[in-house]
């Protein structure tokens, strides 16, 4: 002890301070390191041709640990790769043979880092060629929904020399690559060439894609290289370790921006592919849920037409069995042409079970209604055979056909009765250019509405209140679904009415009539309202658009308004919108169908392209707002 504090005397004598005891605190250590590791020395040499090695030795100037070992690309892909570390070195070793005059590139990813902090070496590539040259095609691009236009992180990228096949047989691609947390993706050190490219949501990596549970993008066309020189590979400042991180910010974002801007913005802009969930013809049935006793609803990959569906209803397979084998019990045996006395007590005996088996007539006799839901992808089959818990139903879409076995759940059992047949009002208050829609449970069949009587009542300022019939002579009716009507009429701002429909007024596919109904309804005043109006510019001319106001909370799915348009430079006005935020959603629709369509890769359609106004609107009573938007 006398020797440390006489040493710390003569420190403190060269004009240093120091304390000769301070247990109350520990070393630090210097400051924190926060670097990534650097790469001090590859073996063979980063960029070596001619390589012919099974053998990677990379070597850091720190400790390193291997993790997400699974998201390291190889471009072209290997099957037979491993790797692994110990104190500074990783090893890669490679199993699979190599194609000739072939550069090969490792991407890392974050999968090399620092093992005390754990700060990882984000892209870190290791380039070789089995050839004489490193190659030095480029390409870039971004993936996005092609719904909200959102960046897909993550997916894997693949190019194709040839255009691939029809899936699910793709050929094995030529380069792979992952997009980043931007969507970004990049394939550098590739063959120059024009190249196919094909992205699949996968969470494997294993570059197969499943159009029925993996979503995908396309190019229209293949896409050219550019050359492309990566920035000096770069290297730590000797005994400056706190410095690097600084040094390797500058370097990575110099080496985003110079991958990110190697095409030019222009260029970058075209190259886009637009990420949606495809279907394949003969996959069409998605799910079978029963819902209830005697409704069963139907979910579809794709909306398939109607008029090549065809449903048959018939016994499940347990209860078929079930039959079979009490038939077979209850035959009577033959003894040297005489009937088994025991046998003939035993079919006696089994006879009274017999009222327990399953009825396997009752398809015979089953009535079956298609109801249409507002989702394209689904449908409703109902049907008037309560007793029926368990079914097997074979649907026929065209050349294709799905069977599923189908129980009925307690939960569904017990659910709400949904064989009646009724009809409700779908707003309970309307805008005086409103027309009132009536909603069936079942497809209506049969319509008569010279019973029904409606009742116009008003208040006036002095609360007097008037009392009007209206002849329904004046009410235009109109079919405009199989389960719904509208009724429109000159409505008077700030009245209420009664509708009163009798049972004769309509009548379902079985013939039942419906319950006497009342339906009360009101006409808002429009100062309740606000006022919306648009101006786009950069439609083009020759194209057709549909526009569509959408709740701004609802991730662009709850459509307020919708208007079709022909392109070319054009104001909208939106006279009654409720109070509210709201923005706008423009897309292309070629086929004029009014509705966003997805891609087929088959056909070789993209999803319909999608445009989103950059601003959120709130919309006040009796306040208009003007605002212009240009789609370029």
């Amino acid at each position: 002890m006398f020797f440390g504090c006489r040493a710390m005397l003569l420190v403190a004598m060269t004009g240093l301070a120091v304390s000769c005891a301070n247990y109350s605190s520990a070393p630090t250590g210097g400051p924190k390191d926060v670097a990534p590791p650097v790469l001090l020395k590859a073996e063979p040499p980063q960029g070596t041709v001619g390589f012919t090695h099974d053998k990677i030795t990379l070597t850091f100037d720190e400790f390193v640990v291997l993790q997400n070992t699974d998201k390291i690309i190889v471009s072209p892909p290997l099957e037979k790769i491993s790797y692994s570390s110990n104190l500074k070195t990783v090893t890669v070793l490679i199993e699979d043979s190599l194609a000739e005059e072939e550069t090969y590139s490792i991407n890392f990813k974050d999968a090399v880092g620092d093992l005390h902090e754990s700060t990882p070496l984000r892209d870190f590539t290791y380039v070789f060629s089995t050839g004489k040259i490193i190659d030095s095609g480029f390409l870039s691009g971004i993936v996005l929904d092609a719904f909200d236009n959102k960046p897909i992180k993550e997916a894997s990228v693949l190019l194709y020399a040839q255009h691939p096949s029809d899936y699910p047989a793709f050929p094995r691609p030529a380069y792979v690559s992952t997009t980043d947390e931007e969507g970004f993706f990049t394939f550098s050190y590739i063959r120059k060439g024009c190249y196919h490219v094909l992205t699949i949501a996968e969470e494997n990596h294993d570059y197969q894609l499943n159009p029925i549970e993996e979503k995908m993008a396309f190019s229209d066309s293949c896409w050219q290289t550019q050359d492309f020189q990566a920035p000096v590979l770069f290297t730590k400042i000797p005994r400056q370790k706190e410095s690097d991180t600084a040094l390797r910010a500058a370097y990575d974002t110099a080496l985003q921006r110079a991958k990110r801007t190697a095409f030019g913005e222009a260029e970058e802009s075209r190259h886009r592919l637009f990420l949606y969930q495809d279907w394949q013809e003969e996959v069409f049935l998605k799910e079978a849920k029963w819902n209830a006793r005697g409704e069963i609803l139907l979910t579809w990959y794709y909306k398939p037409d109607s008029s090549a569906l065809r449903y048959e209803f018939l016994p499940s397979y347990a209860d078929e069995e079930m039959v079979a084998q009490a038939q077979k019990e209850t035959d009577t045996v033959s003894v040297e042409g005489k009937r088994d006395r025991r046998s003939r007590r035993a079919s006696a005996s089994r006879a009274a079970d017999t009222a327990d088996l399953p009825d396997l007539t009752w398809p015979s006799r089953l009535h079956v209604v298609e109801i249409a839901q507002d989702d394209p992808l689904q449908t409703k089959l109902w049907f008037d055979n309560y007793a029926v818990d368990d079914l097997r139903l074979v649907l026929h879409n065209g050349a294709y056909a799905d069977t599923v076995e189908l129980t009925l759940p307690m939960s569904a059992a017990r659910s709400k009765d949904t064989s009646a047949f009724r009809v409700s009002a779908q707003a309970s208050t309307l805008l005086h250019t409103d027309s009132l829609v009536l909603g069936f449970t079942l497809p209506l069949e049969e319509m008569d509405l010279v019973q029904a009587r409606l009742y116009q009542y008003f208040t006036d300022e002095e609360e007097r209140r008037d009392t009007t019939e209206i002849d329904m002579r004046n009410v235009r009716i109109e079919r405009i679904h199989p389960q719904r009507i509208s009724l429109s009429y000159a409505w008077k701002q700030g009245a209420a009415y009664q509708l009163f429909l009798p049972p004769s007024c309509f009548a379902d596919p079985f013939g039942r009539p419906i319950d006497t109904t009342f339906l009360r309804f009101s006409v808002s005043d429009p100062l309740n309202f606000g006022q919306v109006a648009v101006t786009l510019s950069g439609l083009e001319a020759e194209k057709d658009y549909v526009l569509q106001m959408v709740g701004a909370t609802s991730n662009y799915k709850t459509v307020l308004f919708q208007r079709s348009l022909k392109g070319g430079d054009q104001l909208v006005e939106f006279p009654y919108v409720k109070p509210g935020s709201v923005t706008f959603v423009l897309f292309e629709d070629p086929n004029n169908d009014a509705r966003w369509d997805v891609g087929h890769y088959p056909s070789r359609l993209q999803p319909e392209k999608r445009y989103y106004f950059p601003k959120t609107l709130q919309v006040e009573a009796d306040w208009r707002i003007e605002e212009t938007w240009n789609i370029e």
